[in-house]
């Protein structure tokens, strides 16, 4: 595998937060100053191949982050994006939550312009996605990792030992 940009960021870029799960940095290429990518610290391409527990603990990261660009930089807004495959914009095919702090008319654009979808699309959209989505909530949970405690043996220092009993042996 070649060498992910995000990995090397992880370790060796301008870090905002990180924990033993997660590493957030501000972007090189920024859209915007202030502009912070989360990213698990284990290689994932897309959301799909995160783990639930893992998911939502980059959600909450990334939620505090964004309160923190508000408060920090004065911002009006901020836009959360998860580019999700090539066909979306991915670049760095690994998984991240991109962070852009915004301001009232700081020139970036994000609007989608509608299409027109018949009602009948619409309602066979809705009916394929609620019988996919319906069973959705067995979300995977993070396995607890055993603490072991190395076990050491118990031996007695002799020249110890021979020293108290020694002075034992003196007492009348």
């Amino acid at each position: 595998m070649t060498e992910c940009d995000y990995c090397m960021l992880a370790e060796k870029g301008q870090k905002v937060f990180e924990d033993e799960k997660t590493v957030a940095f501000l972007n090189p290429e920024p859209a915007n100053l202030g502009h912070i990518i989360v990213t698990p610290k284990e290689h994932f391409t897309i959301l799909e191949q995160v783990p639930d527990f893992l998911a939502g603990h980059l959600f909450n990261v990334a939620n505090k982050i964004s309160t923190t660009i508000f408060e920090t930089l004065k911002v009006h807004g901020t836009n959360i994006i998860i580019e999700n495959g090539s066909a979306s914009g991915q670049k760095v095919a690994h998984f991240a939550i991109n962070i852009i702090a915004r301001s009232e008319n700081d020139g970036l654009g994000f609007n989608w312009p509608p299409i027109q979808v018949s009602e009948e699309d619409m309602s066979t959209t809705e009916l394929q996605l609620k019988e996919l989505t319906k069973n959705i909530g067995g979300f995977d949970k993070e396995e607890k990792k055993a603490i072991t405690v190395e076990e050491k043996e118990n031996v007695l220092d002799t020249t110890e030992e021979d020293y108290l009993m020694r002075q034992l042996r003196k007492i009348p």
